[in-house]
C-alpha cells in the first residue's frame, strides 16, 4: 500500500537552543512560523528559553 504524504510544513531541530547563536536561530525560525524543536543539555535552561506568549 502506498500512502501519499504532504510535507509542506517545515520543522527545525536546534541543538544548544537555550543560549547564544542557537537561541537566536530558534527565535528567528519560530517567528517565521517554522516549528522549532529546542534541544538543550540542561532541562531547566531549555525550559527557560521557551517563548512565553
Amino acid at each position: 500500500m502506498r500512502m501519499a504524504q504532504n510535507h509542506q510544513r517545515k520543522i527545525a531541530l536546534i541543538t544548544g537552543a537555550n543560549k547564544g547563536i542557537g537561541y537566536e536561530v530558534a527565535r528567528q525560525l519560530g517567528a517565521q512560523g517554522i516549528t522549532v524543536l529546542l534541544a538543550a543539555r540542561n532541562p531547566q535552561l531549555g525550559e527557560a528559553a521557551l517563548p512565553r506568549n
